[in-house]
Formats: C-alpha cells, sequence, structure tokens
C-alpha cells in the first residue's frame, strides 16, 4: 500500500493563487489558451480578449481598446523576436509586437479560414496555423495550404501542431493524425494504423523530438513507430482520465496535464502522478481547458468557468514520509480514538486524505494541542499530515473497528 502510494500521488504545501473576473483584471472566467514569451511574461486567452501578465502588473487586450478584432482567443505563439501570434475565431490571426499590430486573414493570406485553433512558430521561424478548414504555412513570405480537397486529409479540423526539422505532427477532430514530411503527408487512424484515437487536442515534443499526442477519450500516447502506440490511460496508470483537453510538456518532459472533469494532473520524471481537483485542493474548477509552466515552474491553468489557477508546488520543503523523529500513536487506532503525535515539532494544522487524495477534512491546531480525532470514514486507512511551518510530515494510519 505505501509503494502504491509513492507511485501515484505526491502532496506538498503548495501555493495556489485563484485569478478571476471578481477579483482581478481576467477580462473573463473561461480561460481557452496560455502562452509564456521569451520575457516569462503570461499571456492569457479569455472568451472577451487578451490579458498580459507581468508580476503584479497586467494589460488587457480587446476590441474595445487595440486593434484586435475578436475577443474570442483560442490560440497562442511566440516567435524568436518576442512577438506574439493571436488565434481568433471569426477574424484570423493577429500579430503584436509589443507597439505595432497586424492582421492575417482569408483576405490577404493563405490561412484557409478565420477561424483560429492552432499556431505555432517552429524553429525556423515559419509560421504553422490550423483552421477549421485545414492548415498552412507561411515561410518566408510564401503561403502553402492544405486541406482535404487539395491533399487528401481526412479532416479539415486541425487541433494542434508540432513542427521539426524533419516533420510536422498535425492533430485533427475525427480525422487521426496527419504526419507532414518531404515524402508528403500521411494520415493515421484507428483503422490503418492502430493509432488509440482519431481526435487529438494537443501535440507536444519532448527533448528528442518524439510526439506526444493527447487525445479526448484515450488519454496521452506516443509513436513508438511501425503503427505501434504506447499509452498513458485510467487502465495502466494513474491519469485520472481519458478525457484529455489541456496538455504540455515543461522543459523537463513532465506532463502537464488539464481533464474534461477530472481536474488537473502532474507527471514528473516519467514516475510520479499527482491528481489535483475540487475536492481535495483550491482547484475552482475540475475542467481544466489551458496549461503552461513559466520559468519560475510555476504551475498557470486555465478552466472552463472558474478562471486563471496559479499553482507554485514546493515540493523541497516537504518531509518524507519516512522521517523517523516523528511519531504518530496508536498506529493502529481504534475508530473514534484520539490520534497522538510526539512533541518534536510545533504543528500547525493537521489533514486527513483518503487514498485518493481526496481531502477529508482539517484542523487548525491550537498552541500545545498534541491529539486529533480523525475524521469518521470507512476506508481500512487514511493518510494524516502534519503541517509544521514550510514542511509537512504524513503517515499512513491504519483504522481497526
Amino acid at each position: 500500500m505505501l509503494l502504491c502510494l509513492g507511485e501515484n500521488y505526491s502532496f506538498s504545501q503548495n501555493s495556489w493563487t485563484v485569478y478571476n473576473e471578481s477579483n482581478s483584471p481576467l477580462p473573463n472566467n473561461t480561460v481557452r489558451c496560455l502562452l509564456i514569451d521569451r520575457e516569462n511574461h503570461l499571456w492569457v486567452g479569455t472568451d472577451n480578449g487578451l490579458l498580459e501578465m507581468e508580476g503584479a502588473s497586467s494589460n488587457l487586450y480587446s476590441s474595445a481598446n487595440s486593434p484586435l478584432a475578436d475577443n474570442y482567443i483560442r490560440a497562442l505563439a511566440v516567435d524568436s523576436s518576442n512577438a506574439i501570434y493571436i488565434g481568433t475565431t471569426s477574424e484570423g490571426i493577429f500579430k503584436f509586437d509589443g507597439s505595432h499590430w497586424s492582421a492575417l486573414n482569408t483576405s490577404n493570406s493563405g490561412i484557409p479560414s478565420n477561424f483560429i485553433r492552432a499556431l505555432t512558430v517552429d524553429l525556423n521561424q515559419r509560421l504553422w496555423v490550423g483552421t477549421v478548414e485545414g492548415f498552412a504555412c507561411l515561410d518566408q513570405g510564401n503561403w502553402s495550404t492544405w486541406n482535404i480537397a487539395n491533399s487528401g486529409l481526412l479532416s479539415n479540423n486541425i487541433t494542434a501542431i508540432a513542427s521539426t526539422t524533419a516533420a510536422q505532427y498535425i492533430g485533427t477532430i475525427n480525422g487521426g493524425l496527419i504526419y507532414l514530411t518531404n515524402q508528403g503527408i500521411a494520415n493515421y487512424t484507428l483503422l490503418n494504423s492502430g493509432v488509440p484515437d482519431n481526435s487529438v487536442i494537443s501535440v507536444q515534443l519532448d527533448q528528442n523530438n518524439q510526439p506526444w499526442f493527447a487525445s479526448t477519450s484515450q488519454g496521452i500516447f506516443t509513436d513508438n513507430g511501425n503503427q505501434t502506440w504506447f499509452s498513458y490511460n485510467v487502465l495502466n496508470s494513474a491519469i485520472p482520465s481519458n478525457s484529455i483537453t489541456a496538455f504540455e510538456l515543461d522543459e523537463n518532459d513532465n506532463f502537464l496535464i488539464g481533464t474534461q472533469q477530472d481536474g488537473f494532473a502532474l507527471f514528473e520524471n516519467g514516475a510520479t502522478w499527482s491528481h489535483y481537483h475540487t475536492n481535495n485542493s483550491p482547484l475552482p474548477d475540475n475542467h481544466v481547458l489551458s496549461c503552461t509552466r513559466d520559468s519560475n515552474q510555476v504551475i498557470w491553468l486555465g478552466t472552463g468557468n472558474a478562471g486563471l489557477v496559479r499553482l507554485a508546488i514546493h515540493q523541497n520543503s516537504t518531509m518524507s514520509l519516512e522521517n523517523s523523529s516523528f511519531e504518530a500513536f496508536p498506529n493502529p487506532i481504534q475508530d473514534g480514538n484520539l490520534l497522538h503525535w510526539s512533541d518534536a515539532y510545533d504543528v500547525q494544522k493537521v489533514s486527513f486524505y483518503e487514498l485518493t487524495g481526496a481531502l477529508m477534512g482539517c484542523e487548525f491546531i491550537a498552541h500545545g494541542q498534541k491529539a486529533i480525532q480523525i475524521p469518521a470514514t470507512r476506508s481500512a486507512m487514511v493518510i494524516a499530515e502534519w503541517s509544521i511551518e514550510q514542511a509537512v510530515i504524513r503517515r499512513l494510519i491504519c483504522l481497526q473497528r
């Protein structure tokens, strides 16, 4: 049981901040996309404009105060000069370099639709654009466009593009995966190659340029070659849901995963899963639409209806389960009895969790208090967590009835 806990769940004294329409300049509580630019500014795309956040200051851009003609923001990208590309639902793309604005749309460029779903600037500074009518590339002033009619795509609804020097990996809704190389277009689907899902909402490249795909119903998967696929799903991992709505790899190849209705998951070092949801954390909404991590290792989450979340994980301040100088007793404990602890530390708060990570209850501790009653539960085991200054100590407590 201890081994299972160590493999699948991670708890810590984390710092949470929720930004919404009521307490911040955030213009809308639906946050569709997030971007960290080259100066570590956070760009927040919402259903009512674009917010730029730099520390405690912010700038709001909308149709009311800027050339941004559409307030429904769906995609963001940044180039090597730190110019921001903003994809909208009806007016195409807007480029903002910090002082000047320009627009790309169906009337002045090669994009096949003004409804933009994906934007990527690759290492060669080519702009890749995914729309609901196919995808396009701007390369040194020249446009190329791919769709069902001219390229044999199985779907024009493009959701994600990841680009390397050798290939472009493209996700669609109901059209499988598209690989674009010098040899042309290849489509990979459930029927012709055993792809786990024909619908993908994000494509991310790891440090080896290996593509990882986030599925709408089959979790996270990657291409092992020869039409074989490796997946993280609810049957073989601690991922909380197969219905993924946001996915990003950070600079250390840790997985940031937003789900349709099961909150946010973090998969670190290829081994440790952490799961945050409304029952075990201050996360205000289990529908996570976007996620990213800045250069200070702060995680940002965009929710469906509850605004923007800042999560700073303080793992270095967490004492381990095996800390031998702290004693909790009796353990096992008779259901209903008081759980005591040693005098070695000045405890500030005690929390109890189910093994799933769900918070059962917590209590702030008065000075000198050395015992607490465990909340009522049908579980045979619970996790007790003692908060001590900037650290926590945990013990697996067995219950007797």
